[in-house]
């Protein structure tokens, strides 16, 4: 026996969902996609996953080897970030052998590290992400975006250069963008940086157990502090024109920030280690040091 409960009003109707997957996604090394289901009617992403297909192994690779050669073999894990994985490998086995480097071999693995994130952010931010700005991508996608922009001055345009925001995403145009080409060429600075402490990039030639095989001459530290004013003042310029730009998106698209919002859950950990202020290991650092912790912010 069954009974039927009536309903007041017209019944929903399901929405119609478009499955819709970009696989791979060829701008982060391709082993990235993503997967959808979208209500065009709502204008609403009712689903989305995202998968990483690609499996590194070098956890595997480095059974049985010997751990003098862990930060050569870890290095090659990736064409980008090698030097992350290899200064990981040399921090390890510091610890594992009970050395300590002399301070001016860690201000050195600093310096090069330091000059890796410089280049990562101007690799990612100003090339990477700047196309999904550029006017070659809003006029295809959001083409009343760009009617806008071309009517929207850039409250910042003294410190940047670019009257508009759309002369903005002119400049963010691959290969041809004034900004873009800029970007790719301080990216090479960075690059220089890492090199004059770390002998290459990306797979450093001058990491060692126990210090550096960098000579710290007056010259070598001169013409890293050069470039680094170089990057001073290219981000004078980066800061405010990006400011500008993503300012105007969330005005011309309401919600537009709301974009990926969710819980939080940041897991952050030491950057680099403070000289004379650490032994080997990670259990004894003194409050001058940098700790490695697990933050979580909920």
């Amino acid at each position: 026996m069954s009974t039927e409960i009536s309903r007041k009003g017209p019944r929903e109707v399901p929405p119609q969902l478009v499955e819709m997957s970009w696989d791979p996604i060829t701008r982060i090394v391709g082993s990235l996609g993503i997967y959808t289901k979208i209500d065009f009617k709502q204008r609403q992403v009712v689903e989305c996953h995202s998968t990483s297909s690609i499996f590194r192994g070098y956890s595997l690779f480095m059974q049985g080897k010997d751990p003098r050669d862990a930060h050569f073999i870890t290095s090659r894990i990736c064409g980008i970030c090698g030097d992350n994985h290899a200064t990981c490998a040399v921090y390890a086995q510091n610890m594992a052998f009970g050395v300590v480097p002399p301070p001016i071999g860690e201000w050195i693995l600093n310096l090069g590290e330091a000059a890796e994130y410089m280049f990562d952010h101007c690799i990612y931010q100003d090339n990477l992400v700047g196309v999904d700005f550029c006017e070659q991508m809003v006029k295809e996608t959001n083409p009343s975006v760009l009617d806008k922009a071309e009517k929207t001055e850039a409250p910042h345009a003294h410190l940047h250069g670019y009257r508009t925001i759309a002369d903005i995403m002119r400049s963010l145009n691959p290969f041809t963008g004034e900004f873009y080409r800029e970007s790719l060429q301080m990216s090479r600075t960075t690059r220089e940086k890492f090199c004059l402490m770390e002998g290459r990039h990306v797979h450093p030639s001058t990491l060692y157990p126990g210090g550096v095989g960098t000579v710290a001459t007056i010259q070598v530290f001169t013409d890293y502090l050069v470039r680094l004013m170089k990057y001073v003042e290219f981000m004078k310029k980066v800061v405010p024109m990006h400011d500008d730009l993503f300012d105007f998106f969330y005005q011309a698209l309401p919600g537009y920030e709301k974009v990926g919002q969710r819980q939080v859950l940041l897991g952050c950990w030491a950057l680099s280690r403070i000289p004379l202020s650490a032994t080997t290991s990670t259990r004894t650092w003194s409050s001058g040091a940098v700790p490695c912790m697990l933050r979580l912010v909920l």
